[in-house]
């Protein structure tokens, strides 16, 4: 009777862990010879195997990688980059090592934590943080320890990623480089998510170019179409926000609730206490008249102003939009100072004027 591969691997997984176990000393060779099989092994499909060989098979790597070669050890990382579910122990081994071993590690695979991002930008030099900058996607509390502990190089890396999020305090930091590094300022002025501070920061302080690449920004003000205003958030990688979310589901349930919308700011209210952010997000379209799609970043971004003229035009009260700013993607992106920024919006906001901001917007007149 045949015996299937994984069976086999298990055995040989098994066996070389009892050498280990009995060699207090292994030659160099051997170590290289074992280490590319077991890269080999895992491009091959061992990311399948049960917990208990892959436990073994973590324990082995990490007993022999570090005797191996330059070249043996960027295979091997290579290999483990985009795997969901890498042996944890030498995936860190190799995220530690040299950048040219741990580079494709930090830049891609989805199995460190922010943890383990956090201790490698401290831990380790200017490259490692590099490479941790082109990530997909930055958390701020990874960005706050690029930004502060960075150098230049690192920093022009974080501010020009579009899926890295800053924090105030970032931004601050950032800013004060734009007085004599130009390059990081025409980066930061492209940025959709720029603070209304430190656009002012940058028209005083900032370099020639950078100044005049403000003027630009400012000659398409905020009440262009808001197709163009959206787009940007669009390209800075909010889509994995909304990826939880289940739009099509959301239709079904409102195709029942018909009668309900009559009262519409009671309506959005109970959606919003429910977190109900699917549902919110198609009756805030429909009753504006604007397409799902921009609706759908417009309440992701941490530009709050062109929902607050939503919300103004089509009556909402100022309990309802306070639960709304808590519900979905904006209880993670939105602070408190964001929060009370964006309710002094509201109330500031004249009705006739967001009304009219919001029939540009949809192409037509307000549903």
């Amino acid at each position: 009777m045949p015996v299937d591969s994984t069976t086999s691997i298990s055995r040989d997984l098994v066996r070389v862990a009892e050498r280990l176990a009995t060699d207090e000393e292994l030659a160099p060779e051997f170590c290289e010879r074992l280490a590319q099989a077991l890269s080999q092994l895992w491009r091959a499909g061992a990311d399948d195997l049960p917990e208990g060989d892959r436990e073994r098979f973590d324990a082995i790597l990490v007993r022999i990688v570090p005797t191996t070669t330059v070249g043996t050890r960027i295979e091997l990382s290579d290999s483990l980059a985009r795997s969901t579910t890498p042996p944890r122990g030498i995936l860190l081994v190799l995220a530690h090592d040299d950048i040219a071993i741990a580079g494709s590690i930090l830049r891609l695979s989805p199995a460190l934590c922010d943890d383990d991002l956090v201790d490698i930008a401290r831990r380790c030099g200017v490259g490692h943080m590099s490479a941790i900058a082109e990530r997909r996607e930055l958390s701020i509390r990874v960005t706050d320890v690029l930004v502060l502990r960075g150098d230049d190089r690192v920093r022009r890396v974080v501010v020009a990623n579009a899926g890295a999020h800053l924090s105030d305090k970032s931004f601050a930091r950032l800013s004060l480089q734009t007085r004599e590094d130009t390059e990081i300022g025409l980066v930061l002025v492209a940025r959709a998510d720029l603070p209304d501070l430190v656009v002012r920061f940058l028209e005083t302080n900032g370099t020639p170019e950078v100044r005049r690449a403000l003027i630009e920004r400012e000659s398409h003000p905020r009440d262009n179409p808001l197709t163009a205003q959206v787009a940007k958030s669009i390209r800075r990688a909010e889509d994995g926000w909304l990826e939880p979310y289940d739009f099509d589901e959301a239709r079904q349930i409102l195709s029942r609730l018909g009668e309900a919308r009559h009262q519409i700011d009671v309506f959005v209210r109970r959606l919003a206490q429910r977190d109900r952010f699917a549902e919110l997000v198609l009756v805030l379209a429909e009753m504006s008249g604007i397409p799902v799609d921009l609706v759908k970043h417009m309440m992701v971004s941490l530009d709050t102003d062109p929902f607050v003229k939503v919300a103004r035009a089509i009556g909402l009260k100022g309990e309802t939009v306070q639960e709304i700013l808590l519900v979905g993607p904006w209880l993670h992106r939105l602070d408190a100072r964001s929060r009370e920024a964006t309710m002094l919006a509201f109330q500031a906001t004249d009705v006739d004027d967001a009304r009219a901001r919001v029939r540009r917007w949809a192409g037509g007149e307000l549903h």
